[in-house]
């Protein structure tokens, strides 16, 4: 039997790819064991009832719960057990019968841990997948299995890898940034010159993003602790971590879609004209892509902007409604002043990616045929 070199190379490439991914999935650690178990159950009723609480959290309110049990080695039982709120509106729930909830157990009864919100997301992400599918069919198909990779891949690698070895963030970000681009790009796009250029766009545009980051990182003093979970991480779990680098991973991994979607629509571009027009030069090609760039340019900025902006909302509100207060002192805000680095650097590395990728793709479409013609007319003549 023959053996074809390329083909066999990709063979191995594809096992020890797929060999590192189950070591990630199964080996690296995901976080600590120990916690109490939680179990699906349903509100059968729920009474408002006068309790001794309220004297150490006024405004609280006790309920007497029955519930269901529909998880767990006892489901299908019924269970019986006081619940309080604290007066806290983020963490209060007030149960009410027919609610899914979750039940953790406390010595020998039961106290709800939360709601049981997970119902309601896989129903979104089954109508977003087949929606994907229904509009974009097998392409559509392809992009569900590269977003479930992506986020495979940051869940139980990037995170992995983080928590393994927390003083290499940076590479670590880089590689998984890489490894999406490629996959999608791969996958989605298919092997050709297209997608090499869009890959080469792509990554250059996040690196440049990622110099600039970390200089901003720096010179604007950012922390990188700057909401609740980061202080709980830092006190808990990782206190030898600089969460300036974890700042630096979440900037690079927000600003990565917008930037591939930049590069694809500019490399797809040059390559259709490529593909209508074989005679095409180099600068017509680097020209359309430019074209292309700054027509998609406004609109990724736009969303890169809005997306922060929407993630913020509650702290602008929460500014607003201070209007006394000194504008400098809330734009040297460690929250706010973050928030702009975010948004800016995702922006700035957008905009390098245009020119990256229309003259990465047009070399691509064009250097090919430029050694064709050398080759043949160094051919000699019979």
């Amino acid at each position: 039997m023959k053996i074809h070199p390329r083909r066999f190379a990709r063979f191995l490439a594809v096992c020890f790819s797929l060999s590192v991914l189950l070591y990630c999935i199964f080996h690296l650690p995901g976080g600590e064991d120990g916690d109490p178990p939680t179990y699906k159950a349903e509100i059968i009723s729920a009474a408002q009832t006068d309790g001794a609480f309220s004297s150490f959290a006024p405004g609280s309110v006790q309920y007497d719960v029955t519930a269901r049990l529909t998880s767990g080695p006892a489901a299908g039982t019924e269970v019986s057990f006081l619940h309080a709120t604290a007066n806290n509106p983020a963490f209060d729930i007030h149960p009410q019968a027919g609610e899914e909830v979750l039940l953790r157990a406390e010595g020998e009864g039961y106290a709800i841990a939360d709601y049981d919100r997970l119902p309601g997301i896989v129903w979104l992400l089954i109508g977003f997948g087949v929606l994907l599918v229904l509009f974009g069919g097998l392409t559509g198909l392809k992009a569900l299995f590269v977003l479930l990779f992506a986020v495979l891949l940051i869940a139980k690698g990037l995170i992995s890898f983080i928590l393994f070895s927390p003083s290499h963030i940076l590479f670590w970000t880089f590689l998984i940034g890489s490894v999406i681009t490629l996959a999608t790009q791969l996958i989605i796009g298919g092997r050709n010159r297209k997608s090499a250029g869009a890959i080469i766009g792509t990554i250059g545009g996040i690196f440049v993003a990622g110099i600039l980051a970390l200089i901003a990182i720096h010179g604007t003093y950012l922390t990188g602790i700057d909401e609740e979970q980061a202080t709980m991480l830092k006190v808990l779990y990782l206190q030898d971590v600089d969460f300036r680098e974890l700042l630096f991973s979440g900037i690079i991994l927000g600003a990565l879609g917008a930037v591939m979607d930049v590069a694809v629509s500019i490399a797809a571009a040059q390559y259709e004209m490529k593909q209508l027009a074989p005679a095409t030069k180099f600068k017509a090609l680097v020209s359309s892509g430019l074209s292309v760039g700054r027509d998609v340019m406004g609109t990724m900025a736009n969303t890169l902007v809005l997306a922060y902006i929407g993630g913020a909302l509650p702290l602008i509100l929460l500014i607003s409604a201070q209007p006394n207060i000194d504008l400098i002192r809330v734009l040297n805000l460690n929250m706010i002043a973050a928030e702009i680095v975010r948004s800016l650097i995702g922006s700035i590395g957008l905009l390098c990616a245009i020119p990256i990728t229309a003259y990465a793709t047009a070399f691509l479409l064009t250097v090919k045929k430029a050694r064709r013609r050398r080759g043949t007319s160094a051919t000699p003549r019979a």
